[in-house]
């Protein structure tokens, strides 16, 4: 009991003590306290007194409790750290010292247990081992070493990376003079020597990225950083660390060299190629698409959206498409796209939008690759009208043999069964007779040549040439040749064509066009009813459209619309039609590179339209 354990007769002077210390028994009780010990452990009053340190501290080690027995059994044990946390559960480090309490007799009767609060020096020292620690494993993974060199020694001193980054031997000494030799010759070793000179003369620190040749030869680039010391103004040595940044550099080197291979690719693709990010604003866009959008220089157009580079309508839509391929995250692929450029010209693309997808999933963007296929398109279009061309040249070949086959099969039993009479026919009348019917079948021959060599002549004309012409002055000298025809008709010819009206065409086939439609219109006209012949003018795309209406008997194109053109086609039984008046009509537009097309109502009239290309 604390009963027992002789009175200490100057308690106050204990309490008074400036170290932390209490007056331990052998029963583990405290006996007496300084002042200090109850305000480090945060004791109120004097309720310790008396109670254990089991009691007073749960924690208590058995390595403290060991201690206290040792100085029980009068021994010294060596001082010890142990932590303990106070009512507001706040960490704190304590030092304790343990030395036997001796009685006036030198009996021990107990433990003088003296604490120092070491918090803040254990937590300075545990930072300084996380630091340590930190740098070492930094200097391991990054290849830092750190470097000092003292003035007043004139040591240099560096740590282990230092020596592996350097390729230096344990026994080799580094110094300020040979650790600059192994900077580059040139731009690294002046660079260096300029550092150094600077820090000591100016007081100015220094971060560069340089090349160094190992004591191995071996060639590395190092990002070197110093500070110099100073101490009253004097200076003292200097301080820094060395990073091994080749791999960094070469990995550098290695992105850049890819970038440039990339973009050398991108731009030489005859493809317009960008992308865009989630508001369609543009990150990056090849030379191809520079040029198609009449800019530059790429700076000048990153940053920009579809809105800043076409018209509302088209950028609407574009970024429509944007939004509807980065939502759904499926590539819009090779569709059609035309343009209208501000001089008229249309041009036609195919283009792909391809979402960018992060490695979280999320879209970041897009990449867009355009390619103009104007050329493509036009070739192709060229390609069906050749087809076209070459098609309907087969057809009319097709017909063209038929009807020489049909005409000259024709004429040639005529003929055969003529001389066939003649040759067996005794009486002079008769074969006078016979003498006279080969001679109408020669010329009806001769006729049938001469009609199918003007055909022939037309379609193979390969050096067609075509002139400007007046169409009116064209008019008035068709219908001064056919005037006799019209003044018999008693038809009236009304033209609504104006004066200044010019056609690019053959005069030659103009001429006979005219003809052939304008006496077409007399052949078929009512019986009881004047002729009225009217011309009009329009204009279609390329085309000057000459309408030619006439109040004739009319024709049944259901039935014989096919067949209007055809040769040798006839329709109404006249007797002067021979089927070969629209036929040549027909073919010469076409040798113009125009068209010819009919409207026709029984009994009311038709109306030819004439498309003259106006282009040569």
């Amino acid at each position: 009991m604390i009963m027992n354990t002789p009175i200490v007769t100057n308690q106050f002077l204990i309490k008074q003590l400036p170290k932390s210390t209490a007056f331990i028994n052998k029963e583990f009780k405290v006996v007496l306290a300084s002042d200090k010990w109850a305000e480090d452990f945060g004791f109120q009053g004097k309720d310790y007194i008396g109670k254990t340190i089991y009691e007073l501290f749960g924690n208590a080690s058995t390595k403290w409790s060991n201690n206290l027995l040792a100085c029980f059994d009068g021994k010294f044990p060596e001082s010890e750290i142990e932590t303990y946390q106070d009512n507001g559960n706040k960490e704190k480090w304590f030092e304790w010292t343990n030395t036997p309490w001796y009685d006036e007799q030198e009996n021990i009767i107990g433990a003088i247990v003296q604490t120092e609060d070491v918090t803040d020096r254990i937590k300075n020292e545990l930072r300084i081992e996380k630091l340590e620690f930190l740098q070492k494993e930094t200097g391991e993974h990054g290849k830092i070493g750190n470097w000092e060199y003292q003035k007043s020694k004139d040591r240099f001193t560096c740590c282990e990376m230092i020596r592996r980054i350097f390729e230096v031997d344990n026994d080799f000494e580094i110094n300020i003079d040979n650790s600059v030799n192994f900077y580059k010759t040139g731009y690294s070793r002046n660079t260096i020597s300029m550092a150094i000179y600077s820090a000591n003369q100016k007081k100015t620190p220094w971060n560069e990225k340089l090349q160094i040749i190992t004591a191995k030869g071996n060639e590395k680039w190092v990002n070197v950083s110093g500070k110099p010391l100073y101490k009253n103004g004097e200076y003292e040595g200097l301080i820094g660390i060395v990073q091994d940044i080749t791999d960094f550099v070469q990995k550098e080197q290695k992105t850049k060299d890819n970038e440039h291979l990339l973009k050398t690719l991108i731009n030489n693709l005859p493809l317009q190629i960008y992308i865009k990010d989630t508001q369609s604003k543009k990150l990056l866009a090849n030379k191809s698409e520079l040029q198609f959008l009449g800019i530059e220089n790429e700076c000048d157009i990153i940053g920009k959206d579809d809105f800043d580079l076409y018209d509302r309508a088209t950028a609407q839509k574009f970024r429509e498409e944007d939004i509807e391929v980065m939502i759904s995250q499926i590539p819009m692929l090779n569709k059609e796209l035309t343009r209208t450029n501000p001089d008229g010209t249309v041009i036609t693309f195919l283009t792909s939008k391809i979402p960018l997808i992060g490695e979280n999933g999320e879209v970041t963007g897009l990449v867009g690759i355009s390619m103009d296929i104007s050329e493509q398109k036009q070739k192709q279009k060229e390609l069906k009208s050749l087809i076209s061309v070459t098609s309907s040249q087969n057809k009319k070949l097709i017909n063209f043999a038929h009807i020489v086959s049909h005409n000259l099969r024709s004429h040639s039993a005529n003929f055969a069964m003529l001389l066939d009479f003649l040759g067996h026919e005794e009486d002079e009348m008769e074969r006078h007779k016979i003498m006279e019917m080969l001679t109408d079948s020669s010329k009806h021959l001769m006729e049938t040549l001469h009609n199918l060599n003007d055909i022939v002549a037309i379609n193979t004309e390969s050096n067609i040439i075509k002139k400007e012409v007046n169409f009116n002055k064209k008019l008035n000298a068709v219908l001064k040749q056919v005037n006799t025809q019209l003044n018999k008709a008693k038809a009236t010819v009304i033209s609504e064509v104006s004066d200044d009206v010019n056609i690019n065409v053959v005069p030659a086939y103009l001429k006979n066009i005219l003809i052939n439609i304008i006496t077409n219109a007399l052949k078929y006209k009512k019986p009881d009813v004047d002729p009225i012949i009217k011309l009009s003018v329009n204009y279609v795309q390329n085309y000057t459209v000459i309408s030619i209406e006439d109040n004739g008997i009319g024709l049944d194109l259901k039935k014989y619309g096919s067949k209007l053109f055809g040769m040798y086609k006839t329709f109404h039984g006249n007797s002067d039609a021979k089927g070969l008046g629209l036929y040549i009509t027909k073919n010469q537009i076409e040798a113009m590179h125009g068209k010819i097309s009919a409207t026709s109502q029984v009994g009311i009239g038709s109306t030819f339209n004439l498309y003259f290309n106006d282009k040569n």
